[in-house]
């Protein structure tokens, strides 16, 4: 279930339920595909979220550098919701886990269980 968004110039960070807590992946605007190889996990929704809102955040700024274009408004953006990350992640004691480490860790986990098995 998608429980909020941030979006930048070219991707959209989803913030869905899983398992494990909170999944933040990123979403083409212009196809709607999904990112396989960007998601990451934290037990905490407002970390998740924060995550969400510096990676848009930072995908905007690249976006105004490669444009040749000078904003200040990007830049305090970027520093503002880095700190914020920062400050719940240490807070909360929640620097998320790469999805794809989790993706292996079950699959390791569901060969395990086979071997078992037999």
């Amino acid at each position: 279930m998608l429980m909020c968004a941030s979006e930048g110039r070219h991707w959209r960070y989803e913030v869905c339920e899983h398992d494990d807590g909170y999944l933040v992946q990123m979403r083409d605007l212009t196809t709607g595909e999904l990112d396989e190889e960007f998601s990451t996990i934290f037990r905490t929704l407002p970390v998740a979220f924060a995550y969400a809102e510096m990676s848009a955040a930072y995908e905007r700024y690249a976006a105004s550098e490669l444009d040749h274009a000078e904003d200040e408004q990007i830049e305090i953006e970027v520093e503002t919701t880095e700190r914020h990350f920062i400050d719940l992640s240490d807070r909360l004691h929640d620097s998320g886990i790469n999805g794809v480490v989790v993706q292996a860790w079950e699959r390791e986990s569901q060969r395990s269980r086979n071997a078992l098995l037999h």
